[in-house]
């Protein structure tokens, strides 16, 4: 069972070498890596080419068209059976393809296997990272390894049989921006019976920091992205959900302390007690990071009404 590693990346070459060392140590030989290029302006293909690896590398490059596009060329390109995403900031654990090919042997065309992606060991675990940790991939929410919801379709650390990709019309290539575009997909293979299982056992990575300051950017795309989603996924309109309080004492205090005035400062102030360590709830952090992605989602709407 041939398999076909597809990595997006724009200017991530430092990463993108790291990961594809890690590849050279993999247990599982049978397989191609398709790097695409999507318009970096870091040297990454000269990078590329400065090594060698003990497989084959089709690298390809494209002008900025964002993740959607990259990972659909991939998806072209690929020669495998099985197509297993990544994103150019994964360090690979070394039995990371075997269990992703020993998941398939378990299913027929509709079976996805999704890894297990964690912190890099290296990264220094902050409070917020931890929070934003569980908040962006909750695999604590999974009760049932065997029968995971559609809606944890995490590119990061995931594979499936490239014919059933095309059967699903691959990736939406309108989304604007990294986020929401794997869910949105995966909505579309749900329907036609796609059944994901999580192997824990498929363990990446995730070489990427982030403080609370930078989040916020984050945030606002995927506000964005939100806005597009839900034309398309009905069922999700409650992530594009923006609707202020009736309550005129909480709207009040709500308009005082959620400005563009006060935010950027508080913001500054949670970012400095977190590089110290300091934990604080989990309310400082979720209000803020809605605060930003309901600007996005504002954002998104005007775009779509314009």
């Amino acid at each position: 069972m041939k398999l076909s590693v597809v990595i997006p990346t724009y200017n991530k070459k430092d990463n993108l070498i790291e990961g594809l060392n890690t590849l050279s140590r993999q247990s599982y030989k049978n397989f191609e890596v398709i790097v695409i290029d999507d318009g970096s302006s870091d040297g990454t293909k000269e990078a590329i080419r400065r090594r060698e690896f003990p497989f084959k590398i089709n690298y390809f490059f494209q002008n900025n068209k964002g993740p959607s596009s990259a990972r659909n060329l991939g998806i072209k390109k690929a020669r495998g059976e099985i197509i297993f995403f990544i994103d150019a900031d994964i360090v690979c654990s070394e039995n990371l393809l075997a269990e992703h090919i020993e998941s398939h042997k378990k299913g027929d065309e509709s079976l996805v296997v999704l890894g297990y992606m964690e912190w890099d060991p290296r990264i220094r675990l902050t409070p917020f990272r931890k929070y934003i940790g569980d908040y962006h991939l909750a695999y604590y929410r999974i009760t049932n390894d065997n029968d995971v919801d559609w809606g944890f379709f995490y590119t990061g650390n995931i594979s499936a049989y490239k014919s059933f990709l095309v059967k699903g019309g691959c990736f939406d290539e309108c989304f604007p921006c990294a986020a929401y575009e794997d869910t949105e997909f995966s909505y579309r293979l749900h329907k036609l019976g796609m059944r994901i299982i999580l192997n824990r056992k498929a363990i990446a990575y995730h070489n990427h920091i982030v403080d609370f300051k930078s989040y916020q950017n984050t945030m606002l795309r995927r506000g964005k992205a939100a806005s597009f989603l839900v034309e398309k996924v009905p069922p999700l309109k409650y992530k594009a959900n923006c609707q202020e309080t009736k309550n005129l004492i909480r709207l009040f205090f709500k308009r005082i302390i959620f400005n563009d005035f006060v935010v950027p400062v508080i913001t500054e102030i949670i970012n400095f007690l977190d590089k110290l360590m300091i934990p604080l709830p989990k309310l400082f952090y979720s209000k803020i990071m809605e605060y930003h992605r309901v600007q996005g989602i504002k954002t998104g709407r005007d775009r779509g009404s314009s």
